[in-house]
């Protein structure tokens, strides 16, 4: 069964499928997945605050005041993350998203513009790892003297 709709005076022709939305090829619902990082001055391992962080044109982010961040809702399957920061020079990370699953970047480390020729870099800091918190040890009391 097909409707034709007239709007405007445009003719919309719709098949009983809800317009051809069954195509798996037709742009429309996607899978996400998240990204997340942190942003270094590569000379220092300093934080840098306010680094822009995207995923194509669409989808951006900030660095936070350690440099971290976290991008949300990014489709899945290739990407390419750019990170930038007035100063420093532009890194690129190439990943692969997939569904309702997180990838961490590590460490974006930038290096200055205004590096002077030769100078080196420091190795990046080790990255955390999700461990339990230490069990604290007990208090020592005190006994009265007699």
């Amino acid at each position: 069964m097909r409707w034709l709709c007239v709007a405007f005076g445009f003719v919309l022709l719709l098949g009983a499928n809800g317009g051809g939305c069954s195509d798996p090829h037709v742009v429309g619902v996607q899978d996400y997945g998240s990204v997340t990082g942190r942003v270094l001055d590569a000379t220092t391992n300093l934080p840098i605050p306010n680094a822009l962080i995207s995923v194509g044109s669409l989808f951006t982010a900030s660095a936070d005041g350690r440099g971290a961040f976290v991008m949300s809702r990014v489709p899945i399957g290739q990407q390419t993350v750019t990170v930038r920061a007035p100063g420093y020079s532009t890194v690129t990370a190439d990943i692969t998203i997939t569904k309702d699953e997180g990838v961490s970047i590590g460490y974006a480390r930038l290096v200055p513009i205004a590096n002077p020729s030769g100078m080196s870099t420091l190795p990046p800091p080790p990255i955390p790892t999700s461990a339990p918190s230490p069990t604290p040890a007990p208090i020592p009391t005190q006994t009265p003297a007699p």
